[in-house]
């Protein structure tokens, strides 16, 4: 029996937890703020700030308890992100335990692993999922505004896997005509910029060939490698320490200016 209730504590589908909200007002005490990386961080109250700065206790202000629930796949997904905090009473890296369960790992074997019994495991997993959901909340509407933000933008939009581990750009504005459609212009008649193909442009920046921009400041050449060499844009982008709609709003405006340079340089030479 003790078995069957670790198992299903480790997969509820939701994650209970308590808030504690002002009395007065029914507003959370404690408030969070994203950051243009995903990070998370709480936002101090006015006056916590002033004691904090200028030394003046805050006032005391009548709190209570509240239950909220929390998906607990959402809470898994940031905690995979590897943006969830660390605690000094709950050492294991449970990014990484959960990524390993989410490749087919049990449970029992991770906490085999750990040294510790399935119970522990059960215990410490929750209790973190717990302290991180209002994180994860806040995360959410960040990630979800951000998704908004890129799909409605004409020339791209981001894939998103389960657990948040593999994000690629969809980019449009790239596709090449059929050849069937009827309407289709003759060559030389078409506009010598559509005839530049995905290829050939990502070959062109490749060589070290495309021009600079001050208000674009990253190396272009060097991140389309790694790109090739595996690298997905999110993880690119988080080593820039940029969203990941930056990354591919900026990488999508080069290549447009690229295409205008070598269209320029196409009919310079005619």
């Amino acid at each position: 029996m003790i078995e069957k209730n670790v198992r299903f504590s480790l997969d509820n589908l939701v994650v209970a937890y308590n808030v504690t909200v002002n009395a007065r007002t029914n507003k959370p005490i404690r408030e969070y703020k994203v950051d243009d990386n995903g990070v998370v961080t709480e936002v101090k109250s006015e006056g916590e700030q002033a004691e904090m700065d200028l030394g003046i206790p805050a006032d005391k202000v009548p709190t209570k308890e509240e239950t909220e629930e929390t998906d607990r796949k959402l809470i898994d997904e940031f905690i995979c992100s590897g943006l969830a905090p660390q605690y000094e009473d709950l050492p294991f890296d449970f990014q990484f335990i959960l990524k390993r369960f989410y490749d087919g790992t049990r449970y029992a074997k991770i906490a085999a692993d750990l040294n510790i019994t399935l119970g522990e495991l059960s215990v410490m997993l929750d209790e973190y999922r717990k302290r991180v959901a209002p994180l994860a909340k806040k995360w959410d509407d960040w990630r979800q505004n951000q998704e908004t933000t890129v799909i409605d933008k004409p020339e791209e939009a981001v894939a998103e896997t389960v657990a948040g581990e593999v994000v690629e750009f969809i980019e449009l504005g790239d596709r090449k005509s059929s050849g069937n459609d009827e309407k289709d212009p003759s060559p030389d008649k078409e506009d010598k910029g559509t005839q530049i193909g995905k290829d050939e442009l990502e070959n062109f920046i490749l060589g070290g060939y495309g021009p600079t921009f001050e208000d674009l400041p990253y190396d272009f050449k060097e991140l389309l490698t790694r790109k090739r060499n595996g690298e997905t844009w999110m993880e690119i982008a988080q080593s820039l320490k940029i969203s990941s709609s930056k990354l591919s709003a900026d990488w999508s405006e080069y290549k447009k200016r690229v295409k205008a340079f070598l269209d320029g340089e196409e009919n310079g030479a005619a």
